[in-house]
């Protein structure tokens, strides 16, 4: 059409950048709750700065992109993590000069705060399956099995916890996965590329 502007987006993809986020901050949270360290400051920090701030970075930018989906996946379980870090930060830094007790009502409480959370990734795990990418559709349902087992250690079986820290630890690796795969994707590096089905 005559007169018609052609404006042509040569962004780079945030994606890759919000699945390491997520990567780095489920990884080291996976160890935690695997006893591998016992020190949460690694948690906190991953969870604000990779988590938190990473996946909002990510998230904003799909959003001027017109991508709905991964701009509030992105950006929801970005407040996620900084949320998840002040509870931390006021149950076992002492965020306000004290360290907050926790006890088996808090306990319940962080049972539904992750249950309800766990429904929410549920359903968009159902809007990954019209992606096609298929790696996604798995790192959201391990992110289901992750607030899921969580939900139910909080609850009071704490038994399960070594496998809420396994599935969350492959949450974390796969994430790590996927966000380098769509760079290397994205780049088309002839030496190394990894699949993302």
């Amino acid at each position: 059409m005559e007169g018609e502007i052609t404006i042509k987006d040569t962004t780079a993809s945030p994606a890759p950048l919000g699945f390491l986020g997520l990567g780095f901050a489920a990884t080291f949270a996976g160890l935690l709750n695997m006893g591998m360290f016992s020190d949460a400051a690694m948690v906190i920090a991953m969870a604000i700065t990779l988590g938190g701030f990473a996946q909002l970075f990510a998230g904003l930018e799909l959003w001027k992109k017109g991508d709905t989906f991964a701009a509030t996946a992105f950006t929801a379980f970005a407040l996620w993590w900084f949320s998840y870090a002040y509870i931390l930060l006021v149950t076992s830094v002492g965020l306000f000069g004290s360290v907050m007790p926790t006890d088996a009502s808090f306990a319940t409480s962080l049972g539904w705060y992750l249950l309800f959370w766990g429904i929410i990734a549920t359903l968009l795990t159902f809007v990954t399956l019209a992606i096609g990418v298929k790696l996604i559709t798995i790192v959201f349902v391990f992110l289901d099995l992750t607030f899921f087992t969580l939900a139910i250690v909080n609850f009071g079986m704490v038994a399960v916890l070594p496998v809420a820290a396994i599935i969350t630890l492959l949450l974390g690796l796969s994430s790590l996965y996927l966000g380098v795969a769509l760079v290397m994707d994205e780049v088309g590096s002839k030496l190394i590329k990894l699949p993302v089905f």
